[in-house]
């Protein structure tokens, strides 16, 4: 085809989709040609500048910066929100993306898996998400925070069930026992078994992320010391995901706490086919860094700037 010629078909084509709305099929059939060859010669329009298709962004715009962080770290998902000095103003800017997420992903009768923490308690008060019927919301961890705080484990499940007009379930026991053998003791009980069982059955859940630093929420709740915290950061831990401990690398580190935990196991988290992550802050840039290398997240919501060093350290 001459290159004149060659033009002008490229031209024609590209304004009878572009300007004039025309399907492929339908330029097809009016030109003649096949369906495979529009698209064929659209593709050319655009490679040789025929075309060039702009998209203005509005100013708090993050679509390249969540791109990239998606591709990077291969997750379904990461939605940023602007950086705000006060947390309660970040936690209600996520507050429309997360609604529109689960109105998304959230199907009739679907099981969702709550953790715990300060985010997930702070987003939950903002959770509005109406047509949904029969969800089921189960703690995938034992109790954290003291009852009566919003952030224990069973507060927040039952907090995100009314919001969603489903039901929530309790789960009777600390998330940290004295010993392994009470532990075990713990989990024969009926309602923990039941608990457990029912994890088994969930397609989504909402996890916190920790830092193991003084300002960590398992500190001030009392429910770890400090001198547990030193111990964690011997082994090389930066955090926690449902009191999973890893490393930077997003490796479950072996310690002596694990044994007496009552959680979902890492490798059980790691089968949920939709795991949500609510974390931002420079704190806890390690531990949400890890949580992603190690494929505990796949669906990740944080801030600006948290997601900027996201991107950059990588």
């Amino acid at each position: 085809m001459e290159s004149i010629e060659k033009k002008r078909i490229l031209t024609r084509i590209a304004g009878l989709y572009y300007i004039e709305n025309q399907t492929q099929q339908q330029i097809a059939e009016r030109l003649n040609i096949s369906r495979t060859k529009v698209s064929r010669y659209l593709d050319k329009a655009r490679k040789e500048k025929i075309v060039e298709i702009k998209i203005n962004l509005r100013k708090d715009d993050y679509s390249n910066l969540e791109n990239s962080i998606e591709k990077k770290f291969n997750i379904r998902e990461c939605i940023v929100v602007p950086t705000y000095e006060n947390i309660e103003e970040t936690l209600k800017a996520m507050a429309g993306p997360l609604n529109d997420l689960l109105e998304r992903i959230l199907e009739n009768g679907s099981s969702l898996g709550i953790g715990w923490g300060n985010s997930l308690k702070g987003i939950s008060d903002y959770i509005d998400v109406s047509g949904k019927s029969g969800i089921k919301v189960i703690p995938i961890i034992g109790g954290l925070g003291k009852t009566g705080t919003g952030v224990h484990t069973n507060s927040v499940a039952r907090n995100i069930a009314d919001r969603l007009g489903g039901v929530s379930y309790m789960i009777h026991s600390p998330a940290v026992l004295d010993t392994k053998e009470i532990r075990e003791v713990v989990e024969k009980d009926s309602n923990i078994s039941q608990i457990i069982k029912l994890t088994e059955t969930i397609d989504t859940a909402m996890v916190g992320l920790s830092d193991i630093g003084s300002g960590s929420t398992l500190i001030k709740t009392g429910s770890f010391s400090p001198e547990e915290f030193k111990y964690l950061e011997s082994l090389g831990v930066v955090g926690d995901v449902n009191l999973i401990f890893i490393d930077e690398n997003g490796r479950p580190v072996p310690n002596k706490i694990d044994e007496r935990t009552v959680r979902i196991s890492p490798e059980r988290l790691k089968k949920v086919k939709k795991v949500i992550g609510v974390a931002f802050g420079r704190r806890k840039l390690k531990v949400i860094l890890g949580a992603l290398r190690g494929g505990f997240l796949n669906i990740l919501f944080t801030d600006e700037e948290t997601a900027s060093n996201i991107n950059r350290i990588g």
